[in-house]
């Protein structure tokens, strides 16, 4: 009898360690709890903390007219969300709205937590959906197949024409100096495919590699109907 219980107290000693244990991601992973919901694309040393993106996306401008070319003071390049409380800042200083900046009210109606990331996260995501240096269209491709299972949206316009263009993704991050212009996650052509890209169409690879550079924030571009500035929200885990 006096076995039986050492026992027993031995297999709810272990199912209690089991249970307190943390659990760990990886990136391509999808994260479902207490209400946040996401795609892991960026876990720290140990596994159990990172960056979550948003299955869905955003097709619109960062702020309004009236805005466009003020300075936000959005300069925090590491952690969106500080970016995000100087534009609540901002519109308490100047009694202004979160309607004027559709991106980040789009963010925020996602629900506590999501945010727009600073230009550092962006490129946390570019590694992870890329996968490498070189510009990888199946890499790409295989991270949105993560997406649309959640009822999310790829990277890539399946558009018209000569070939299907990565949607630009806005950070939240202003450029100093440069009143409008934040960074932006652009697919920058390699000028030796870009003849094969117009001769070829869809079919042809594309070559180059996925840069930040700087865009007006409110410049909604793209040709016919294909929209190619886009926002994507993370949240922290």
């Amino acid at each position: 009898m006096i076995m039986k219980k050492i026992m027993l107290s031995i297999i709810a000693l272990v199912s209690s360690i089991s249970m307190v244990q943390a659990q760990t991601y990886k990136i391509g992973d999808v994260y479902d709890k207490g209400g946040v919901k996401g795609v892991v694309f960026y876990v720290d040393d140990s596994g159990e903390h990172g960056l979550l993106v948003s299955p869905s996306g955003f097709e619109g401008k960062w702020c309004k007219k009236e805005q466009a070319n003020n300075t936000i003071n959005c300069y925090d390049e590491k952690d969106g969300a500080v970016n995000m409380e100087t534009i609540a800042t901002y519109i308490k200083d100047y009694d202004a709205s979160w309607d004027e900046f559709p991106l980040f009210q789009w963010a925020r109606s996602l629900g506590e937590g999501w945010y727009i990331p600073a230009s550092d996260e962006l490129k946390l995501l570019a590694k992870a959906i890329n996968g490498g240096e070189e510009y990888s269209e199946k890499n790409i491709n295989k991270f949105a197949k993560i997406l649309k299972k959640e009822k999310g949206k790829g990277f890539i316009n399946k558009g018209f024409g000569h070939s299907d263009d990565f949607m630009n993704i806005y950070s939240s991050t202003e450029m100093r100096d440069s009143k409008g212009l934040v960074f932006t996650l652009f697919f920058q052509e390699s000028s030796g495919s870009k003849f094969g890209t117009y001769m070829l169409g869809k079919f042809a690879k594309r070559k180059g590699k996925l840069i930040l550079a700087g865009q007006y924030k409110n410049i909604l571009t793209g040709g016919l109907t294909i929209k190619t500035d886009f926002g994507r929200a993370v949240h922290k885990f």
